[in-house]
């Protein structure tokens, strides 16, 4: 045999040997996340239930804005206050607020954002100081509840005793172009957790509210942080008081984002999410190119059957490990489509881990149209001295 040749089969047998342990990976740790993450409903109802305050942060969001809260207003939980803060918009976010006051919708004025604190992070402070609940809600306006979501959660907090969890929303309308080739954000959220670093969804968080009065906890301390809520939740599960856990359909949690939206909020979160460190963005970088390679090495072994089966089977487990989140977390008709693209949006997620990166570096990362300042480090890389 020709030593060219040779040497071209050993390169794509290693390289097929690399990608079975890098997506064995990946399927070994989709089973355990799915499975630890569970959702528990409170088996009896709470005697004496806490009060509740919905906080919800709007920066120009006439989209959804109305529709999120009709569906908060129609819960069947009684002891609730619903505080919409308007975070500076320019549209009119503010008169769809003030239209819902007379079915007590608070409406509060966002003020001047101060040094220290990006929009989203000082408009949730503003909420927690006006809120008067014994719990609070955060949520998104895609965010979407059935009448005993709220009920549920509260009932989940109590009876667990916790201070804070958060959940993973379902995605319900697989129809949309946004739900089939959206990003896979909430699935590498959900595998990168650990028990002491765990996972956390903007989406929706309960946390009680003197929890965040305490000396070292308030959101204070997480100002300039693009993920203030995993940083509280890391920093209350050194206490074994915070817990994460996957949507269920009986549960009602759903959520509905548009494609620019969630290429913004991964462009804002994926780099750091490796806690901005150049070595731990590259292996993360390489072990997306180690899931795609079966796809492309299918083109170039035809020659030879064993590595097209091996190639082949390779792409029907990383679809596999796709298929095991999005049936869990997916419904609707077209929920199968979504699984079947899933090895090839991973090439969406290495483009926008890249360019997550480079945005950083040039100082172009946006939230809600505002310019992200330079963190230090350690805001990101989520250490437990912060």
């Amino acid at each position: 045999m020709h030593a060219g040749l040779l040497q071209y089969i050993v390169m794509i047998f290693a390289l097929l040997c690399l990608s079975t342990v890098a997506i064995g990976i990946l399927l070994a740790r989709t089973y355990r996340t799915l499975g630890y993450y569970q959702f528990v409903q409170a088996s009896r109802p709470l005697s004496e239930p806490p009060s509740v305050s919905v906080c919800i942060a709007a920066r120009n969001e006439t989209h959804a804005l109305a529709q999120c809260l009709e569906r908060v207003l129609k819960s069947d939980y009684k002891k609730l206050e619903v505080l919409v803060l308007d975070d500076s918009s320019t549209d009119d976010t503010s008169l769809i607020i003030k239209s819902f006051a007379n079915a007590g919708v608070r409406f509060i004025p966002g003020k001047a954002l101060p040094d220290g604190w990006l929009g989203k992070n000082h408009a949730y402070q503003i909420l927690a100081d006006e809120a008067s609940g014994d719990v609070l809600l955060y949520i998104d306006v895609d965010t979407k509840l059935e009448n005993s979501s709220i009920s549920k959660i509260v009932g989940w907090l109590e009876t667990t005793n916790l201070s804070m969890v958060s959940l993973l929303p379902r995605r319900e309308d697989t129809e949309r172009l946004s739900a089939l080739v959206g990003t896979m954000r909430y699935y590498w959220e959900l595998l990168l957790g650990t028990k002491q670093s765990p996972p956390a969804s903007s989406a929706i968080w309960m946390v009680r509210a003197d929890v965040l009065k305490q000396d070292g906890i308030g959101l204070a301390h997480y100002g300039m942080s693009v993920r203030p809520e995993r940083h509280l939740a890391r920093q209350l599960q050194r206490n074994d008081s915070y817990r994460y856990a996957i949507g269920t359909k009986d549960l009602g949690v759903s959520y509905e984002k548009h494609l620019p939206s969630q290429y913004e909020t991964a462009l804002r979160l994926y780099y750091p999410a490796t806690g901005r460190n150049i070595f731990l963005w590259a292996s993360a970088s390489l072990y997306l190119m180690l899931l795609l390679a079966p796809i492309g090495l299918l083109i170039f072994v035809q020659w030879n059957i064993w590595m097209s089966l091996w190639s082949t089977a390779l792409i029907v487990l990383t679809a596999l490990s796709f298929g095991m989140f999005v049936q869990v977390t997916y419904g609707g008709p077209l929920k199968p489509l979504r699984i079947a693209v899933g090895p090839l949006l991973v090439v969406q997620e290495l483009v926008l881990l890249a360019s997550s990166y480079f945005r950083y570096r040039h100082g172009a990362v946006t939230w809600k149209g505002r310019l992200v300042n330079a963190q230090p480090e350690h805001r990101d890389a989520l250490e437990l001295n912060e």
